[in-house]
């Protein structure tokens, strides 16, 4: 064979191994219809509002599929419904929120709460898990002599763990930097976070982790005078 005959002979068996494979990549109508059946409302809509851009099969699966649900005009019904009940599960957990921080009770609330939207187990079950929410963060607000003398430790700590790496920074860096300081800051707040089990909402853990940031580099800037540059 020819080396001509034998390059012709290749990009033939080359073009036909593509074909193949385009082949067993292409979807019937059919397999579009069942990957659609599949979909959700939002994603069928989503598929309708952009269809010029999608082949004749898939507008024809579409429309099939549609038809089957019970039409455009049904699909656009149960998006808005699903809104309307959205929303309404927004607003009872946000009344509920609101008043649970001002420590009404969510027994009290289930009792004076209704909706002709939603059932009434739906009602006490968004009652209930935004009431708790409202209980954890005035919980977690909450500054009692626990909390303080955790937050002394947590300072302490931190500080201490800060020192180290600033001293460090200084001692072989001889400068520190911006990702440093928002690092070293970090720490600081999770020492004391775990230390006491609170967030930064929390007053005192607000302040002991601004206490043990400060602290960090005096110690930190110390230890580098004692020690010197070694960078």
């Amino acid at each position: 064979m020819l080396e001509a005959d034998k390059v012709v002979f290749f990009f033939l068996n080359f073009i036909e191994a593509e074909n193949k494979i385009n082949i067993r990549n292409m979807l019937t109508v059919q397999d579009i219809i069942s990957k659609y059946e599949n979909y959700s409302d939002e994603e069928l809509y989503t598929v309708y509002k952009s269809i010029d851009n999608y082949s004749d099969d898939a507008k024809h699966a579409l429309d099939f599929v549609l038809k089957k649900k019970g039409g455009f005009d049904s699909l656009i019904k149960r998006l808005e419904e699903k809104v309307i009940i959205q929303n309404e599960k927004r607003r009872i957990g946000n009344e509920a929120t609101l008043l649970g921080m001002n420590g009404v009770d969510a027994e009290f609330l289930k009792s004076k709460t209704f909706s002709s939207i939603l059932t009434q187990k739906e009602v006490n079950e968004i009652i209930e898990t935004n009431v708790d929410i409202a209980t954890l963060h005035i919980e977690d607000k909450k500054v009692s002599s626990d909390t303080i003398a955790k937050s002394i430790l947590g300072c302490g700590l931190a500080s201490a763990i800060g020192g180290a790496l600033v001293s460090l920074q200084y001692i072989y860096l001889g400068a520190t930097s911006v990702i440093m300081i928002i690092g070293l800051a970090l720490v600081c707040y999770s020492v004391v976070k775990f230390t006491t089990k609170k967030s930064y909402n929390n007053t005192a853990v607000l302040l002991s982790s601004f206490a043990a940031f400060i602290i960090s580099y005096l110690i930190g800037y110390a230890v580098f005078l004692i020690v010197g540059y070694l960078g």
